[in-house]
């Protein structure tokens, strides 16, 4: 059997094999590839740089499942990161069911995470001075334009039960006038009721963090300005991963830019077998014609 004959038979076994380790490698062995930077997330990433601390806040609605978390999850967790270094105020909340318990789950690990590495008290996160999780609302709309006029009606108590004057953060937030950014990380179309309602009624800028499939629909809306900026699925959280890296708010990488370093090792080998596989169909018929 000739050279070329052996690229196009190649044993499929071989093929999976190699999927295989490409796809576990890099989430054994770190390393880092160059990340391109969508303007869409850059902008987000500005605009949450250029809050002053301890100011206004930062109104984060966790809306994604369980089934768009590998997406969506590394978004909140990057985005609580930047605000926590830089002591902005959070203020969360969420509109869908299946929210909730992520969000726990994303707010909870990454006070842990900052507290554990904090060097002085100012450094830390305290629970209920610099972030407050409202919980689940029913009947999206009619609680996003009631916010608008007082939060504390809305959520007269947080996600654990503690009624909201007895919170400090919360005794600096009456509506809408104190949130510096909305930022909806969803996975269905609920950015369309934060643009419709808090932006167009009461002002409020409004940022997203969406899955892949939805992304194309929302650049219009980054074009004119109704959005202050977007992440773009798992890619977008791994860019704004990496800036918070790279502006020394973090050391670590988290784990959207680990699996986006799998799909991109996944796609160099695609790249080398559609390659390999030209090559040899090439040769082949060249012999066919000899």
């Amino acid at each position: 059997m000739k050279w070329y004959d052996r690229i196009t038979q190649i044993d499929r076994r071989i093929i999976y094999l190699l999927l295989t380790l490409f796809i576990i490698l890099p989430l054994f062995i770190p390393f880092k590839i160059p990340q391109n930077v969508m303007p869409q997330t850059q902008q987000l990433f500005d605009f949450v740089d250029s809050i002053p601390p301890g100011d206004e806040v930062v109104l984060l609605a966790l809306d994604y499942t369980p089934q768009t978390a590998p997406e969506c999850h590394p978004m909140a967790i990057a985005l609580l990161k930047h605000c926590f270094a830089r002591k902005v105020p959070v203020i969360g909340v969420s509109f869908d069911p299946q929210g909730p318990g992520l969000a726990v789950e994303a707010i909870t690990s990454v006070i842990r995470e900052v507290n554990e590495n904090a060097r002085t008290r100012e450094d830390s996160v305290i629970y209920g001075t610099d972030c407050v999780y409202l919980g689940w609302k029913s009947g999206r709309v009619a609680a996003l334009l009631q916010m608008g006029e007082s939060v504390p009606q809305v959520f007269p108590v947080d996600y654990y039960g503690t009624p909201i004057d007895s919170l400090p953060l919360m005794l600096r937030v009456g509506n809408y006038k104190d949130v510096a950014i909305a930022i909806n990380i969803a996975s269905a179309a609920y950015p369309d009721d934060w643009i419709r309602y808090p932006q167009s009624r009461y002002g409020v800028k409004v940022g997203a963090g969406l899955t892949a499939v939805m992304a194309p629909k929302y650049y219009p809306f980054v074009q004119t300005g109704q959005l202050s900026g977007m992440m773009s699925g798992m890619k977008g959280a791994a860019e704004y991963e990496h800036l918070i890296v790279k502006h020394g708010y973090t050391d670590d990488s988290g784990t959207a830019e680990t699996g986006m370093n799998s799909q991109s090792m996944i796609h160099i080998l695609i790249i080398v077998f559609i390659v390999l596989g030209n090559i040899g169909y090439f040769f082949s018929r060249r012999g066919v014609k000899q």
